[in-house]
């Protein structure tokens, strides 16, 4: 998910909490051209307009939202949450701090004079506490606000496969869509810069471009990539179920533990020569630069080098060495192959009794 603020949020099937966009009077109800025309508020609803600013705005309309599809048209579910609207504190932009009001809303009514119906009221700002916002209002330079309600909703197309990818398309001659069956509780109400979001047709708003978005009943909303529903070893357009999910990802990370056990000595045994390696060319590089030799380049390039360039080191440090300093035997004079081991005498049997020879093809 997002970590913007959420739309829309389903807290268990068939029950939510969501943010809609109303308009003040005078603004254009989201998804319709017409300006909503709403009586005017008589002498700034008797509160002294040098400290108040009175108007009436458009709640929630009797109608289905043009970008989500929440459909409010079901007779009675409005009207009958007209109530919870009265006294709601007015923010702005959903920052519901306690210290942050600007105002109230008041007298909700409802109103079915208007086409399409609604839930109206009169918003009462305060100028001494944020005049800016008061005066933008005042001036329309603002013009819309949105309200949290939580509400019960039945699906349109209830055993329809992908619902939330096909909200808006005509499906058996109904349109898919959430259906608004009753408003439980009515929230804060903000000013906000736009009422609902256009491109909120999902759960969350936001969202990459060239998202595969596989919503599913429950409210889970998974959005899984091509490249995830590879790795998960799931075809492309397969319907996703949290049992497929949960099933496929325990295959995963099982198979990933036992190939992680199975590398695991190997990982120790590359990593060993890896040290062994590195610690041979740090003793090189000293033998060959004696009181010159840099620890930073010892401790930044030979202790962090792949197992190729330390190796490549040691080649180029021995070849310098011997170059420089040829080992000899000091009676006779005779050149000494530098290794880290001594050769048995010839003919000697080692203590567990197996010699070199034993092994050679014949």
């Amino acid at each position: 998910m997002d970590t913007k603020k959420k739309s829309f949020e389903i807290i268990r099937e068939g029950f939510a909490k969501a943010r809609f966009g109303g308009v003040f009077s005078g603004g254009v109800i989201p998804g319709l051209t017409a300006p909503l025309s709403l009586a005017a508020v008589e002498n700034n609803a008797g509160l002294d307009p040098a400290e108040y600013f009175v108007t009436m705005c458009r709640l929630l309309s009797a109608a289905v939202t043009p970008y989500r599809k929440f459909d409010f048209s079901k007779d009675g579910v409005l009207k009958s949450a007209v109530p919870l609207f009265d006294g709601l504190t007015l923010y702005a932009n959903h920052d519901a701090d306690v210290n942050d009001w600007k105002g109230m809303i008041q007298e909700p009514v409802w109103d079915d004079e208007n086409t399409p119906p609604g839930i109206n009221a009169k918003a009462v700002f305060d100028r001494t506490v944020d005049p800016k916002l008061a005066r933008g209002v005042e001036t329309k330079a603002l013009r819309s606000f949105s309200v949290t309600i939580w509400f019960e909703y039945v699906r349109s197309h209830p055993d329809l496969a992908y619902f939330y990818d096909r909200l808006g398309e005509v499906v058996d001659g109904q349109m898919v869509r959430f259906i608004v069956t009753k408003i439980n509780q009515a929230g804060e109400v903000s000013v906000v810069w736009e009422g609902e979001d256009p491109f909120a047709k999902t759960f969350s708003a936001g969202g990459d471009a060239g998202e595969d978005h596989n919503h599913q009943p429950g409210g889970t909303d998974m959005k899984l990539n091509a490249a995830v529903l590879g790795l998960l070893g799931i075809a492309a357009g397969t319907e996703l179920t949290e049992a497929l999910l949960e099933g496929k990802i325990n295959e995963t990370i099982t198979g990933l533990k036992t190939e992680i056990a199975t590398l695991k000595p190997d990982a120790a045994l590359g990593k060993q020569l890896l040290d062994e390696t590195r610690e041979r060319a740090v003793t090189l590089y000293k033998a060959l630069k004696k009181d010159k030799f840099q620890q930073a380049f010892v401790d930044g390039v030979i202790k962090k080098a792949a197992l190729t360039t330390a190796r490549a080191l040691v080649s180029e440090y021995e070849a310098e060495v011997e170059k420089s300093v040829p080992l000899a035997c000091p009676k006779c004079g005779e050149k000494i192959s530098r290794q880290s081991s001594v050769s048995a005498p010839e003919g000697s049997v080692p203590a567990d009794g197996k010699r070199a020879e034993d092994y050679k093809l014949s």
